[in-house]
């Protein structure tokens, strides 16, 4: 009779162990970055929650937050800071086993009159709205893309994301040019770091070996200034990757090629 008791207690308790571990995971989470509109530096310790639940985070030194254990479905994010104006995005969607990245950009608010202002945007739009106020704070000419637009496109490298940028073209399926320049009178970076070449015979980079999906930004400097280095005439061009994914992904491809000219005939 005991040992039946001890049976019925282990199955229940496990019976508990699998329902609370499949709860658990029908449940996603929200991530992101907050930075200023006009300087584009990341802000520390704003509050960002859900909207109606008491669910929040604060970012930390990097200007980074995360929200977890969220339920799926779409969900409005409130983002507060002292001196900056609320801001609120609707249609946030969660999905379960899976991280949604949302970026944030806040405005100060230099008038002390009103008890709140709050600002309403689309999720979709706040990638190109952090590319395009970079460019607009910056001192020098520029041109990019940013990843929310390259995930709509097909392209698979680097060498073909630069065909959709304004000002420059791709040669050899490979080499940039800029504003008409070659590959020479050109420079490249990834990460604020330069890239060496990748020929042996000419000053010039190959952006087909970098993959699309790594992306997070291209900007293209036409003009000097003093943060950029100076061997270059045509443009630099900035590559941004993307940071560590908050969750693991796979991604594959197949592809095939031949030659007409050798290709099912005798040698």
């Amino acid at each position: 009779m005991k040992s039946q008791l001890n049976l019925k207690k282990a199955i229940i308790t496990a019976l508990f162990v699998i329902i609370g571990t499949a709860v658990f995971a029908q449940t996603g989470k929200i991530s992101g970055k907050v930075s200023d509109k006009k300087t584009g530096e990341t802000l520390i310790g704003v509050t960002v929650k859900i909207a109606g639940t008491t669910k929040g985070a604060a970012t930390d030194v990097e200007g980074r937050y995360l929200i977890g254990g969220v339920a799926p479905g779409k969900y409005t994010i409130e983002a507060s800071y002292v001196g900056y104006t609320s801001k609120n995005i609707s249609d946030v969607e969660v999905k379960a086993n899976s991280s949604t990245v949302v970026d944030l950009i806040m405005d100060d608010s230099n008038d002390q009159k009103l008890n709140e202002v709050v600002i309403t945007a689309n999720v979709s739009k706040e990638s190109i709205n952090t590319l395009y106020a970079n460019q607009k704070s910056s001192i020098s000419i520029s041109s990019g893309i940013s990843a929310e637009l390259i995930k709509k496109s097909p392209d698979k490298n680097t060498s073909e994301v630069l065909k959709r940028v304004s000002g420059a073209s791709i040669q050899d399926n490979k080499y940039i040019i800029v504003r008409g320049l070659s590959d020479r009178y050109n420079s490249a970076m990834l990460n604020n770091s330069i890239l060496p070449n990748t020929e042996v015979d000419k000053k010039a980079f190959s952006f087909d070996i970098i993959p699309s999906n790594l992306i997070d930004a291209i900007v293209i400097n036409k003009t000097a200034s003093a943060d950029m280095p100076a061997d270059f005439s045509g443009g630099v061009v900035q590559i941004t990757t993307k940071d560590f994914p908050d969750s693991r992904f796979l991604n594959l491809s197949l592809g095939t090629s031949y030659n007409t000219q050798s290709a099912f005939k005798d040698f």
